[in-house]
């Protein structure tokens, strides 16, 4: 039986005619051979994504390993898919500048974006038997780069490093047998290279707008992988040295004192003459502050005659802060303010119990329960609702702790001052009871003895 022939393009010699003689005669994809794919089959690419897979298992964990280096160091622990061993060390060569190009690009991740480039072609030209040219001439031109960069990484490894990749070996392997595959295959196919491009403009938009953007988002991938590993160690460091008393106590003695207005119209805790003095800066509508302000609570009242503490108001809202850029508790201002008109009409001790009922309901703040809590500690309704108004005493005062917090620099409630010194906010409660013992012993050299109880 006769098989049906396409006819060929013109080859001239000279590639101008050659190339306007094709297109202005180009050859029908109806005479292309029904009984077979166009260009070629699928097995090719088949073969070419089976090593890919295996070449992005090994640039993939290469690019895990030298990120996980760049950010861990020392603290990384040894792989079990490359024990070091003598002359053979994954991370050795890792650690090398020759695993970075260009001072920004992990060679690992480079490779990774080529193979994953490389899985992107062969699964199209699998499934779109259109697209297997396109596909093919890409791939050839990709191997015949990727094994550019082998060379020169080899050439590394033997002359420039004192250890072996295994990993890069497989790398190179893989781009290397990939190339040979693509060699043979168009030494067989070079007549179907004559063949039209039936592939759509769309289709070929797509085949390589989408290899690239996937490649690009690899890179990027990577990118975020190590600035959130760096962000998260540099977290854990700025914890350990958070959470260190030497540190703690080294930058508390060598700050300075602040001058912390304190007056009747304060509310207090404890011994007004009481010779050290916290003071807590809070918000009625923070979830963390009840836990401060009852450990300082317990503290004062496990060291009566020693320590006093001074409430001041900082609500983290705009209603009444303005040196907040967000309404982080809306309802803070007035919540404040009607602790404050409490303790303007019955003292501390209505202070206090008033707070802890503000502090027990901050999911009804939205409804505006201050005069509901205040009927329920017997409170004059009619002069409470008089100092929740603008301009009152108990808002003026509100306001003057606002300000006296912006002037300190505050960035957050809770804030607790020890004589006039700032404690950290996320050291434990041990860790600023022996800070404040501290403080005084240096402030007091007399008091070389001092120490609290601890609640």
């Amino acid at each position: 039986m006769q098989r049906e022939t396409v006819p060929r393009q013109d080859i001239s010699v000279n590639p101008i005619i050659r190339w306007w003689r094709n297109r202005a005669k180009p050859i029908s994809p109806e005479l292309i051979p029904k009984d077979r794919p166009y260009f070629c089959g699928a097995l090719p690419f088949a073969v070419i994504l089976a090593v890919a897979l295996l070449g992005t298992f090994a640039s993939g964990f290469l690019a895990y390993r030298h990120v996980l280096l760049l950010t861990e160091t020392a603290a990384v622990g040894q792989s079990p898919l490359c024990q070091a061993d003598g002359v053979i060390d994954c991370d050795a060569v890792l650690l090398t500048e020759y695993a970075v190009l260009f001072d920004h690009v992990g060679s690992a991740v480079l490779g990774l974006m080529g193979f994953v480039f490389v899985l992107w072609a062969t699964v199209n030209a699998i499934l779109n038997q259109r697209l297997r040219k396109l596909a093919w001439v890409t791939l050839l031109l990709y191997f015949f780069a990727a094994i550019g960069f082998s060379w020169y990484f080899l050439y590394v490894m033997i002359y420039k490093v004192d250890h072996i990749c295994p990993w890069c070996l497989v790398v190179h392997a893989v781009n290397a047998l990939s190339l040979v595959v693509m060699i043979v295959g168009s030494v067989r196919r070079k007549q179907e290279f004559l063949w039209p491009e039936i592939a759509s403009l769309g289709e070929r938009i797509y085949f390589v707008a989408g290899g690239v953007l996937l490649s690009l988002l690899v890179f990027f991938a990577a990118g975020m992988a190590e600035k959130s590993l760096a962000l998260a160690k540099s977290k854990e460091k700025y914890q350990e040295l958070a959470e260190n008393p030497a540190v703690i106590l080294s930058l508390l003695k060598a700050a300075p004192a602040a001058e912390i207005p304190v007056s009747e119209n304060d509310p207090t805790f404890g011994t007004a003459s009481a010779p050290h003095t916290l003071v807590l800066f809070s918000d009625f509508a923070c979830p963390v502050c009840p836990q401060a302000k009852n450990w300082l609570l317990a503290l004062v009242a496990r060291n009566p005659g020693v320590l006093r503490l001074v409430y001041k108001h900082y609500p983290l809202s705009t209603d009444c802060n303005k040196g907040l850029v967000s309404d982080l508790h809306p309802k803070g201002c007035q919540a404040a303010v009607a602790a404050q008109a409490a303790f303007v009409l019955g003292g501390n001790d209505l202070f206090w119990a008033y707070g802890n009922l503000l502090f027990a309901n901050q999911g009804e703040f939205a409804r505006a329960p201050w005069l509901a809590l205040a009927q329920r500690l017997r409170l004059d309704p009619d002069q409470f609702r008089a100092l929740l108004q603008e301009g009152s005493p108990a808002d003026l005062r509100v306001r003057q702790d606002i300000a006296l917090g912006l002037s300190l620099g505050l960035n957050g409630t809770p804030q607790i001052f020890f004589d006039g010194k700032r404690l950290p906010a996320d050291a434990k409660p041990d860790l600023l009871v022996r800070a404040m013992e501290e403080l005084v012993r240096v402030e007091h050299p007399e008091k070389r003895d001092f120490a609290l109880n601890r609640p």
